[in-house]
Order: C-alpha cells, then structure tokens, then sequence
C-alpha cells in the first residue's frame, strides 16, 4: 500500500496561466504552513516540512513531510488534507445531492476511522470524528484556513483549488480534491467575536468606582490582576450615584463577571473587555449588603440549575 508522504496545492488559474501575485501566493502558503505546524502540536508530533520544487500547470506547490514517528507520517499528511477541505457545515455543499452527501459523509468518517488506528491517539477513542473535531475547533486552526481562504477569495485569478496527497516519488495516492471558487466563501469566518465567557460569584476589589452618570469605566482587581470593567447593574449603579452605597479602602463585589473575547488574526484569544451585569454583594470587612437584584439572579440560577439537572 502506498503511504502518503507528500502534499500537493494545486492553483488552478483562469487563463491557463502559470504565474500568480507572489504576495498572495506567500500569504496562502504561511497560512498553510501555520495549519501544519499547530496540527503537529495538537497531536504531539515533531515535523519538519521541505518544500519541493513546484511544477507548473497553474502552479503546483509540493510539501514533503518528516515526522519524528515514520508510522505517523501518511496519517498526518492525511489529516492535514481533510481539515483543510471540510467544511464545518455538510450541507454547505450545494452542489451534491442528498444520497452523495450522505457517502461523502460517511466515506469521511472512514477516513478519520483509519487516521485514528494509524495515529494511536487514545484520547480519541471516544467518537469517530474526536481527531478531526478536536483539531479543527482549535481556534488558531479555523482562522488560519480561514485566512488561506479570505486571501484566495480576494485573488480572482484563481477558479479554483486541488489538494492531491503524493507517496515519496511525488505519485498521487487518491484523486485531487477539488475546491471551487464559488465554495471558498464557506470557509471563511463570519466573526472574529468569541462567546462571552460569564463568571458566576466573581470577586472584584474596588480601585476606583464612578461616582457620576456618563460610559466611564470602573477600576477593580480580579484574580490579582487590575482591570477595567462597565457597571451594567442598573439598580446597583443608581445607588452608588445616590451615595446609598459608599466605597472604602478594601471594599470588593462578589458579582456576575463577564468577559469578552475575540480572536486575532492568528487565532490567539484576546480579552476586549469586562463587565459585571449583577451585583450580588458588597463587602466591606465584616458589613456585607446584598443586594436584592443579586438574590433574584441566585434564586434564578438554582431554579435553572435544577430544570437542567432533572433533564428539563
């Protein structure tokens, strides 16, 4: 049987040409290069890649891969071609029928059946498609293809691409797969924004609160280290601005911390804000005030918590 030890992109040009924008070529190929790198570190792996001497026919870009474990080698150049080509939506492929998706689906599945066995990860035991799920829900996986994509889109003299997987003479293993043109748009990320992540009981000590109307930030201290947060508790801001409630060296919150997040442009996660949208209580050494909005939200969250806990 033959091992895949190569891979093959293949621009496939409009008018049959075989030159294409060096700076976008290099863009697509570092976004490439990146996706090999994190799978290698996702799985475990050490990899070197050698780029080969690109033939023309639009133009064709060879990678030849050396893996640390030999007998990972096919399996990994495998992988690679399946993350780059799913989609993260099956039925994004418009162009299939139902009965064709369905083998495309199932054929895939096979895939990474074979690509777990070969690869000997136990931690992805659980569920056919852990190994390629787990990979391509890495966040710094999904913006780089994203990137490759976006960049392609952005080139109109590309119709369309093919990844081929190659043994060590440079002889296809399978059929090239085929990208079109009209599919890279599927590939792209909608939004950079990532889920809010909310902290139940956060404990904020108070640096500076704002004592006047107006889309000031507050100063607190959160897990050792000072940031700046918007107050979003209506009734807890109205009663700081009355001065019902009042501030002291020392004073902390426990409350419902939100912290939002986004991805750059290489998939590392940055943190764009902080803000509390319940105060639960203020605290100033042994004179605790709960507030009332605070133990609506509690009793709210119990009631939630024990409809998910009886299957609701």
């Amino acid at each position: 049987m033959q091992k895949i030890e190569k891979l093959e992109l293949h621009y496939h040009l409009d008018d049959s040409s075989h030159a294409m924008d060096a700076f976008i070529r290099n863009k697509c190929e570092a976004e490439i290069l990146a996706i090999f790198k994190e799978t290698a570190n996702v799985i475990g792996i050490q990899i070197k890649v050698d780029s080969v001497a690109y033939k023309e026919g639009g133009l064709i870009e060879i990678w030849s891969f050396i893996i640390d474990n030999i007998d990972k080698l096919g399996s990994f150049a495998g992988l690679i071609t399946t993350l780059i080509t799913l989609l993260k939506n099956e039925k994004g492929t418009n162009e299939l029928d139902e009965e064709e998706k369905r083998l495309a689906i199932e054929e895939r599945k096979l895939n990474i059946e074979k690509l777990k066995r070969e690869l000997g990860e136990k931690q992805y035991i659980d569920k056919p498609d852990d190994l390629i799920t787990s990979i391509d829900k890495n966040y710094k996986v999904a913006v780089r293809k994203s990137n490759f994509y976006k960049f392609l889109l952005s080139y109109k003299k590309v119709n369309k691409i093919g990844f081929t997987p190659l043994d060590k003479d440079s002889v296809p293993v399978a059929d090239e797969l085929i990208i079109k043109r009209n599919d890279f748009q599927k590939y792209i990320l909608t939004s950079d924004k990532l889920p809010t992540e909310t902290i139940d009981e956060a404990k904020i000590e108070i640096v500076a609160p704002v004592l006047k109307q107006g889309g000031y930030h507050w100063k607190g201290i959160y897990d050792g280290k000072p940031i700046n947060f918007t107050m979003q508790d209506v009734e807890f801001k109205h009663l700081v601005l009355l001065k019902k409630i009042s501030f002291t060296n020392g004073s902390y919150i426990i409350c419902t911390l939100n912290i939002h997040k986004k991805l750059d442009e290489v998939g590392n996660v940055d943190i764009t804000g902080f803000s509390v949208s319940t105060v639960v209580k203020k605290i100033d050494g042994p004179v605790i005030y709960e507030t009332s909005q605070g133990k609506r939200y509690l009793d709210q969250k119990k009631l939630r918590d024990g409809q998910q806990n009886f299957g609701f």
